[in-house]
Formats: structure tokens, C-alpha cells, sequence
């Protein structure tokens, strides 16, 4: 395949512009090249290398297909529920609990007592909130109010 020198040079320039650090440009770079090799009906290797498949016995063709992900294992923290336990202590006790817990923190407490069965499955932002709330309920409860 022969290439006029305009087009080339627009190659180059796109081919160039797939080192960008800006993601919108590396994607509408491939994108103009593909749309040229479509054009000239070869493949992007083909428009990339011009004649030399050929001269080097053609494509091998290779197939990407990306290793399945191995189970995450889990994180190097005990096998713990204690956390979730609390609660869904805190989750059994909307009504004793309706002036120390928000909406908000009774809701959360109640979908990931119900969702999850480890500590470790939380992240740390969800970790972070439930100690929080379940810090909140031991301080109301160890004052000795109804909490």
C-alpha cells in the first residue's frame, strides 16, 4: 500500500499523538486512524507498516484476551463479624435508638448489616462511618440514658 505524503504526515501526526497524556486525545487519535484504515480498506497494521507485512511474511494474528480475575482474596484482617454485629444491633433498636442515631445512620446501619457478612468485606470509608455511629451509640448507652 502506497500513502501520498499529506496523508502520511497526517499518520505520523496522529500516530504521535497517541503518547498524549491527555485521554481525550490518545482516544480520538485512534479513533482518525482507524477511520483511515477503514478507509483504505487494510488494517492498522497494514496502514501503520505499509507494505512491510509482506516483507517480513505477514501478521501473525494474536487474539487479547485479558486474564480472568482471581477472587480477591480476603484482606489480611480476621475473619470478624464484630463490627457488622454491632450494627445490626443498632439496626434491631430503631426505636430505642431514634434520638441518638440519624436517619441517615440508622439506613446505613441496616443495608450493611444486611449486605455484608465479614469486617473485612467493608471498605475503609464504610468502616470508618459504622465506628463512628457505633462509637456515637456505646457513648449514649455508657452514660446510662436510654439511648
Amino acid at each position: 500500500m502506497t500513502m501520498d505524503f499529506s496523508t502520511r504526515s497526517r499518520l505520523e501526526k496522529l500516530l504521535g499523538m497517541l503518547g498524549s497524556t491527555f485521554d481525550g486525545e490518545r482516544a480520538n487519535a485512534a479513533r482518525m486512524i482507524a477511520a483511515m484504515a477503514e478507509k483504505a480498506n487494510v488494517t492498522i497494521p497494514e496502514l501503520v507498516l505499509g507494505s512491510a507485512p509482506q516483507a517480513y511474511g505477514g501478521f501473525s494474528t494474536y487474539t487479547y484476551s485479558p486474564k480472568p480475575k482471581a477472587k480477591a482474596s480476603p484482606k489480611p484482617r480476621e475473619m470478624t463479624a464484630t463490627i457488622l454485629t454491632a450494627l445490626k444491633d443498632i439496626a434491631s433498636s430503631e426505636e430505642e435508638l431514634e434520638f441518638t442515631v440519624t436517619a441517615w445512620e440508622y439506613q446505613f446501619a441496616v443495608d450493611v448489616s444486611g449486605k455484608y457478612d465479614y469486617d473485612f468485606e467493608l471498605s475503609e470509608k464504610q468502616l470508618a462511618a459504622a465506628q463512628r455511629i457505633i462509637d456515637k451509640v456505646e457513648k449514649e448507652r455508657s452514660r446510662g440514658k436510654p439511648a
